[in-house]
């Protein structure tokens, strides 16, 4: 086990420690393109289940092919949830956690866009 998976690792743990639900999870595909295999890290919150069901609902925070990347996120996360000032050391890691925020604000809105149009595609058919 390399040293950025052990940090990943202690880092959910004391996550976790806290009382949050976070999920480390890896996949792999092969690239054509690239000709190699390539490992996606993604980190999940996993929500408390509303009455009636047995699980809740999985949410992905952050993914990335780097484990630099997922290292950093969970930094952040951690400094976050103490309240203590986050770090600005690394201006590349600032600027692709920014994009990423920025990527996951658009699916979300346009995931509500969705089914708001779904809604009233619905009424239309009902009052026709």
């Amino acid at each position: 086990m390399n040293s950025n998976t052990i940090m990943i690792k202690k880092l959910k743990n004391a996550i976790n420690s806290r009382g949050e639900k976070i999920l480390y999870n890896t996949t792999e595909f092969y690239s054509e393109q690239q000709n190699r295999t390539i490992t996606i890290h993604t980190i999940k919150k996993q929500l408390e289940p509303e009455p009636g069901e047995k699980k809740g609902q999985k949410i992905e925070l952050f993914s990335s092919t780097s484990t630099i990347q997922i290292v950093l996120f969970l930094r952040d996360y951690w400094y976050e949830m103490n309240g203590w000032e986050v770090p600005k050391d690394n201006q590349v890691w600032n600027e692709a956690k920014a994009e990423y925020k920025e990527k996951q604000a658009n699916k979300s809105a346009k995931a509500k866009k969705e089914k708001t149009s779904g809604r009233s595609k619905k009424k239309k058919r009902e009052q026709e």
